[in-house]
This record gives structure tokens, C-alpha cells and sequence, in this order.
């Protein structure tokens, strides 16, 4: 796919949780001049509630069509740095609609830094409490082929949120033609 200069400002981040879609977004899109947009802090204003608690009482598949919803919204204008949720660009519908829109970056994170970033954390609703780190892996495994399908894949391990949103924009200065990065993706 090739980009044209109207597209420039428009960027989606997947991957999986802790990979650190939001953080990574928030900067990008002030770097770009683009306004950012959390598909899933757009699901929870939406319903009132947080994502954990939309899984426990709608459950997963209500969850879905309500991310469906959001990302419909999330590119329906221009000019934005889109962070999908981990699971998001799994789905078919999602993943073209996000494709279309703009430039897809696949943010890859190993188990290891997945676990060290969320330990503590309770508001992964497909992992509430400690992480299993066999589990996880499995989970990252089975979304990692839709992840594969992005523009771009890079390696969060070891660098720091500016470091990750540096190397997406100079993954994106080399367009129109899609890199991946190191061994992986």
C-alpha cells in the first residue's frame, strides 16, 4: 500500500497488552500533530465503565461489537494515531478497516516485558490477576499471525516510549514501501 501525503498523520498501533499502544500513541500523535485516539478509553467512556467490568457483566462478545463500534469511529476522520486494543486486530472486519485507514504498526513485545509491565495490574480483564506466563505466551501465539499482517513491526523490548515512537517515524519517512524490522514479523 502506498501513502499519500494526506495520509501522514495517520498511524495504528497494535500488539499485544503492555506493549504500550497508548503511551507510544499519546507521543506520536504530538509529534505528528494528529489527535490520539485509545480505542479502548473510547469503549469505556462509551459505556460508563471499564473494559474489565464489560467483560464481567455484557461479557466478551458484547465487548467486541462494542470495540467494532469504536474503531468504525476511530477512522472515520483524519488525522489520527489510532491504538486499537490487543485484541482488536484479531477480528477480520477490524483489521481491514484499520489497514484502510492508515499505516498499521505492529508493536511486538515479548512475555517477559508483558509480565515485568503489568505485574500489579488488575484491569487486564483476560488476565485479571497474576500472569501466567504460559497462558499469556499461548494468547500472544494465537493473535501473533493477524499482528503479522501490519505495515510495520517493532520491537518494544529495551526501548523507551520516545525510542519506540523514533523508530515509527523513521519506519514511516522510508514509505511507501512497508519494513519490518529484525527477525521477527
Amino acid at each position: 500500500m502506498k501513502w499519500d501525503g494526506k495520509r501522514l498523520r495517520q498511524v495504528v498501533l497494535v500488539g499485544f497488552m503492555g506493549a504500550g499502544k497508548s503511551s507510544v500513541g499519546k507521543i506520536l500523535a504530538e509529534r505528528l500533530g494528529a489527535e490520539f485516539v485509545d480505542v479502548d478509553a473510547q469503549i469505556e467512556e462509551t459505556a460508563g465503565k471499564g473494559i474489565g467490568e464489560i467483560f464481567t457483566s455484557c461479557g466478551e462478545g458484547t465487548f467486541r461489537e462494542m470495540e467494532r463500534a469504536a474503531i468504525r469511529n476511530a477512522v472515520s476522520a483524519p488525522g489520527r494515531v489510532v491504538a486499537a486494543g490487543g485484541g482488536a486486530f484479531v477480528d477480520e472486519a477490524n483489521r481491514q478497516a484499520l489497514k484502510a485507514y492508515a499505516p498499521v504498526v505492529f508493536l511486538d513485545v515479548s512475555v517477559e516485558s508483558v509480565l515485568e509491565r503489568l505485574s500489579g495490574d488488575r484491569s487486564r480483564p483476560l488476565f485479571p490477576g497474576e500472569k501466567d506466563a504460559e497462558k499469556l505466551r499461548e494468547l500472544m501465539e494465537r493473535r501473533r499471525p493477524a499482528y503479522q499482517e501490519a505495515d510495520f513491526t517493532v520491537s518494544t523490548d529495551g526501548r523507551t516510549v520516545p525510542e519506540i515512537a523514533d523508530r515509527i517515524l523513521a519506519l514511516l519517512a522510508r514509505r511507501p514501501v512497508p519494513r519490518r524490522e529484525g527477525g521477527r514479523g
